[in-house]
């Protein structure tokens, strides 16, 4: 059913003018929808392969969304040429602090102290510094704005696109097992087929209404970093469910997979295209962070890393990092 209502808000958008506030209102509300769809149809896929295989395919998803949506923005009306950073940074605010966050919180009160793959974060946190690195403090050294064109455009889309292959390749082959649930689920019989069927031919809606959703949000919301959060917001819907999802039930290393997964994925992948579309469009790309923004990401990281120490995580975690979120939503008012 998210499937079909998906599909018929696209063909909605084809037929209709749509603007305004209520048309965004009612095209997020079918992505909202949508999401649930996907949330399903990723959770039984994660019962049937394992992890992190399971969670891979969402979070490759959710990284197509977001990287659509960001160059729909960047190929529209306007100057847009910071919408590629606020978007990055907003999808590790509201994904290594708000939706981690309530997960080990809400996990922490359910369970108690839950444990993880310690190895397997450690790798998540390293590719995460190294992204980070060369995303938002690289282009600071080369320009003091952080705007990139040129040769320095391709070496910052090298630099990512070789991070987060060889992560990728890593996490996939010889670190497998560095992945998997510290307390595996029985897996399933159900084909796998069927759901990954489903799960793409509900993802392909919300791509497609997030492209319609972008004019309508460049109306309501002219403020770029308030754009790019709730870009990374939407984008992020079926991934924020679904994680919410495994806090609930004390999986802690698939709330680990989901979130710092996607944040590789989605900086991995959007990082490069928004600079293949500005080099191929003449557009300069700014991607460095203001001091502000840098040192958020810096209480981030150094809370991953004090839970990382203890290899456990508890609620007083999950409420450490909604802190930071709230700071960083508060900076953006």
């Amino acid at each position: 059913m998210p499937a079909v209502i998906g599909w018929l808000a696209v063909i909605a958008t084809f037929i209709f003018n749509l603007s305004g506030t209520l048309a965004l209102i009612a095209l997020l509300s079918v992505i909202v929808y949508a999401s649930f769809g996907v949330m399903h149809r990723a959770d039984a896929l994660a019962r049937r392969l394992g992890e992190p295989f399971g969670t891979i395919i969402l979070t490759l998803s959710i990284s197509v969304i977001e990287v659509a949506m960001v160059a729909s923005v960047l190929l529209g009306p306007g100057d847009h040429a910071s919408i590629a950073r606020d978007t990055a940074f907003s999808g590790a605010m509201i994904l290594l602090n708000f939706i981690l966050g309530v997960a080990v919180l809400v996990g922490g009160l359910r369970h108690g102290t839950m444990r993880f793959q310690i190895a397997g974060a450690s790798q998540y946190i390293a590719t995460i510094f190294t992204l980070g690195a060369v995303t938002f403090v690289f282009p600071l050294l080369v320009n003091d704005a952080g705007a990139l064109s040129g040769a320095y455009g391709g070496v910052v889309a090298v630099l990512v696109l070789i991070s987060y292959v060889f992560f990728m390749w890593r996490q996939l082959g010889a670190n497998s097992e560095d992945f998997a649930e510290t307390e595996p689920r029985p897996r399933t019989d159900e084909p796998a087929m069927p759901n990954f069927v489903w799960l793409v031919m509900t993802l392909l809606p919300i791509v497609l209404l997030s492209h319609a959703v972008s004019p309508l949000l460049d109306e309501a919301v002219p403020h770029t970093a308030l754009a790019g959060l709730v870009i990374a917001a939407i984008a992020l819907l079926p991934e924020t469910f679904t994680t919410f999802n495994a806090g609930w039930k004390g999986q802690l290393q698939r709330t680990s997979n989901l979130t710092h997964g996607a944040l590789v994925s989605v900086v991995g992948l959007s990082v490069p295209t928004v600079l293949l579309i500005g080099a191929l469009t003449g557009q300069t790309v700014v991607l460095g962070a203001d001091p502000a923004d840098l040192a958020l990401l810096g209480l981030t990281m150094g809370l991953s890393i004090a839970v990382l120490a203890g290899g456990r995580a508890t609620a007083i975690h999950g409420l450490g990092h909604l802190l930071i979120f709230a700071m960083y939503v508060t900076s953006l008012v």
